[in-house]
């Protein structure tokens, strides 16, 4: 009795088994890969653009470089934007060549420009101390020789034997050296020369043809003035060029009344500095 149930039953449940397989839903096979979707044949009778043959084809374009790296800048406290211009240059620079305190001996020739009838040649030494460098106080001692020219015989003919002009024959001077200008040239772009441009004045006395006899008057009080200017090469050598005016009240005869004289002297020489060196010593 019981195996007729069993049959029964397993009857009943295979229809009910297929029935339910037949309502899943059939499973997606992943064994093959898809098929690309099909695209629709281009058309024959579609052309492509002409190509134009007349022009070359342009070149590609090139890409640009890349910038270069900026080089790292030195970090500087200050940049020339925050200097003032008075710090950049000084109108007033120090002086290269300084006198003061020193000795200077100075050999001098010289001779007169305005004697139309004796030319006169002398020769001296100055000596001078420098109390500042713009100013000195100077002694000086000159000595003149006579050179007769072709204009004496002409003069004493026109002159009825009168030339009133008085024959220098020596002087002794004591005086100021005054040096105003300062400057420096150069000289072919290849070195600096000092220089300086000086006046001098002062008094003294001048021996004339009349202080001796026959009318012996003894020397005359004089006075001079002039100027020139002075090179400075060397540490201890200096040249100058200058021209003075010496004044003295002279009486050539004793029938004619003292004229003053005017004698006009072109000096040339060269100055000897002692201490040879020296320092410099800022204001």
């Amino acid at each position: 009795m019981r195996t007729h149930v069993a049959i029964a039953w397993l009857a009943a449940a295979i229809p009910a088994a297929s029935a339910a397989q037949q309502q899943e839903q059939p499973g997606i096979d992943l064994s093959q890969p898809a098929k690309p979707a099909e695209q629709p044949p281009a058309k024959s009778d579609e052309e492509l653009p002409p190509i134009d043959l007349s022009r070359p084809a342009p070149p590609p374009a090139r890409e640009a470089p890349p910038p270069a790296p900026e080089k790292p800048r030195a970090v500087q406290p200050f940049s020339e934007k925050d200097v003032a211009l008075g710090d950049k240059v000084k109108a007033v620079q120090r002086k290269g060549f300084i006198k003061k305190g020193r000795l200077e001996l100075a050999p001098i020739f010289a001779a007169t420009v305005n004697d139309a009838f004796y030319q006169k040649f002398g020769y001296g030494l100055r000596l001078a101390y420098n109390l500042h460098d713009a100013f000195a106080i100077a002694v000086r001692g000159t000595k003149y020789a006579k050179l007769r020219t072709d204009n004496v015989r002409e003069g004493k003919l026109a002159f009825q034997s009168q030339l009133l002009n008085s024959d220098i024959d020596q002087q002794v001077m004591i005086g100021g050296v005054w040096s105003p200008i300062y400057g420096k040239a150069s000289i072919l772009q290849s070195s600096i020369i000092h220089f300086d441009l000086f006046l001098q004045a002062g008094f003294g006395l001048v021996w004339t043809a009349t202080s001796g006899p026959p009318l012996s008057q003894g020397p005359h009080v004089a006075a001079d003035f002039g100027g020139g200017l002075r090179f400075y090469p060397k540490e201890w050598l200096a040249f100058e060029l200058g021209l003075l005016a010496t004044l003295y009240p002279d009486q050539p005869q004793a029938q004619l009344p003292a004229t003053t004289q005017r004698v006009f002297v072109l000096n040339v020489g060269m100055s000897f500095f002692w201490p040879f060196t020296f320092d410099y010593v800022y204001p």
